[in-house]
């Protein structure tokens, strides 16, 4: 918050959005609610819908998914201290996955899930079942025996898949509002950084003109947005599908072998790299030979 408030930007805390202000077909404010109660009318050539998968503004835009796949997975993760990792570690058998990454102040956030089918049996006996889940990767149990959870489990079944209608006249959004896919990968937020970074240069372009170039520009950042991150979608659905990952074994434990081929096997998940770039027949050939 303080950074944008450096750049120039006006914050206010404790602010609900209420609605939207329509002229006509054409979103021109927003309706907001103070802590106070007092209701608030702000008018804007574009108002932006970063705020999350349950997006408020996408409802008020009538915003439809036109891309949807249920949930593939449930899960947990918790912070932890003391977890000696060199870096980001994924773990995958058949019905389970886990994901150990670095974090704030030296801890480690670990999620460990399953197929979706198992939720119920998991939510029962939540620390039981993570543990049990944690011991199909033995180094990672014995690094755990000797750490200190600092956090206390936290966990969801709500992990969909889906595009939703990016933007229309008026409005857009950005993030989770129109994108979210299974955490499995762990790259949510490169898939943030990416659209934000999209939408930012088209309303850069669309505001240096009249509504047309704004509403054109904002149809060419949902467009961008998805030929960008398609590829990586599907390769979730498939890795979230957690059938037994033998046959890729082979593949990434030569990734693993290579820094710099990890390196870039991360930037693909992360979007910065283009999935065809990487996972194409002449690469995966040279990686296993």
């Amino acid at each position: 918050m303080g950074a944008a408030r450096e750049a120039g930007a006006e914050m206010r805390e404790a602010t609900t959005f209420r609605d939207l202000v329509w002229d006509q077909d054409r979103v021109v404010g927003v309706r907001l609610q103070d802590a106070d109660g007092r209701s608030i009318e702000e008018r804007a050539t574009i108002v932006v819908g970063a705020d999350g998968m349950w997006s408020p503004v996408a409802r008020a835009a009538g915003a439809a998914i036109d891309v949807e796949h249920q949930s593939l997975t449930c899960g947990y993760y918790a912070y932890w201290s003391g977890v000696v990792t060199e870096g980001v570690e994924f773990y995958v058998r058949r019905g389970r996955d886990i994901l150990v990454f670095p974090t704030h102040d030296g801890l480690t956030c670990i999620w460990v899930g399953r197929s979706l089918e198992g939720w119920n049996e998991y939510r029962k006996n939540v620390e039981s079942a993570y543990h049990e889940i944690i011991r199909l990767a033995p180094s990672l149990a014995e690094r755990l025996g000797s750490s200190r959870q600092v956090s206390p489990f936290k966990g969801t079944s709500k992990l969909m898949n889906f595009y939703r209608q990016s933007f229309g006249k008026g409005w857009a959004l950005v993030g989770d509002a129109t994108y979210h896919r299974d955490p499995l990968p762990g790259m949510g937020i490169g898939d943030a950084f990416l659209g934000a970074q999209l939408l930012a240069a088209a309303l850069a372009d669309g505001l240096s003109g009249d509504a047309m170039r704004l509403d054109a520009s904002l149809a060419a950042y949902q467009s961008a947005f998805r030929d960008r991150t398609m590829p990586i979608f599907e390769y979730t659905l498939k890795a979230a599908s957690l059938k037994d990952p033998m046959s890729t074994v082979p593949l990434y434990e030569s990734i693993a072998r290579s820094r710099e081929e990890t390196s870039r096997f991360m930037d693909v998940l992360a979007g910065n790299i283009p999935f065809k770039d990487f996972f194409n027949p002449a690469n995966i050939a040279r990686l296993l030979a």
